[in-house]
């Protein structure tokens, strides 16, 4: 019976200990870089972009956030870092979601979905760009 308190003992002290030392790393990263939020609406043919992924890719940082784009053509770009993207020059991609799952079984594209022409579908193709900075945090796109 002493023994197992003891061992009851000492995973209590193991655990308490590990919490009260791990408290502190718990706190923000201080090397998180700043983010600017960032949202916008989506159009094409002046019809909204409606269930489709917006990208916005930063190659030399090898950073890239996405958003799903409601049915009115609206997004709000979510990253790693929170609520919108780090400063600097984002190229940007509109494309359907995915239409395979994990199985790689064709599914079908949600009700409503916009036709994206295919040059917007990749970020070396779209030629869609946005400069983020600190204050700006609306980035509308028109697409024909």
């Amino acid at each position: 019976m002493s023994q197992c308190l003891k061992s009851v003992q000492c995973f209590v002290i193991v655990i308490s200990g590990g919490l009260f030392c791990g408290f502190p790393l718990g706190c923000a990263d201080s090397n998180q870089p700043s983010v600017v939020p960032v949202s916008g609406q989506v159009m094409v043919n002046s019809k909204p972009a409606a269930n489709t992924i917006i990208t916005f890719a930063d190659a030399e940082k090898g950073f890239a956030a996405i958003a799903t784009i409601a049915a009115d053509g609206s997004y709000q770009i979510q990253s790693q870092y929170g609520n919108g993207v780090p400063p600097g020059e984002y190229l940007v991609s509109v494309s359907p979601p995915s239409t395979r799952d994990e199985l790689d079984q064709t599914i079908p594209l949600p009700p409503g979905t916009a036709n994206i022409p295919q040059k917007y579908h990749n970020t070396n193709t779209s030629k869609l760009k946005a400069e983020v900075k600190a204050g700006e945090t609306t980035y509308d796109f028109n697409l024909e």
